[in-house]
């Protein structure tokens, strides 16, 4: 499996595309005191258009049912659901 057949430079191009495009899926997300929050505004249509500019805070409870709209991953749920956690144990 894997990368027999490519030119390394084909590779290259590969890996930076993977790169940038995990780069600007973590630049459209901020946990912080539980909450999760997203670099993105609401369509018209009900959908979430990420990297606008626009702010919107979601706790891990309505971040699970907005998880495919605003590509929120399980990752950034379980993290803010442990911020809560610690936060409210205080």
């Amino acid at each position: 499996m894997g990368q027999e057949g490519k030119s390394p430079s084909s590779v290259q191009a590969q890996r930076r595309r993977v790169m940038d495009t995990l780069r600007a899926m973590s630049e459209n997300f901020r946990i912080k005191h539980g909450w999760i929050y997203v670099n993105g505004t609401r369509q018209d249509d009900g959908s979430i258009e990420l990297g606008t500019g626009g702010e919107m805070r979601f706790s891990p409870f309505e971040a699970i049912s907005e998880r495919e709209d605003a590509q929120i991953t399980w990752g950034h749920i379980l993290k803010a659901s442990v911020q809560r956690l610690a936060f409210w144990h205080r």
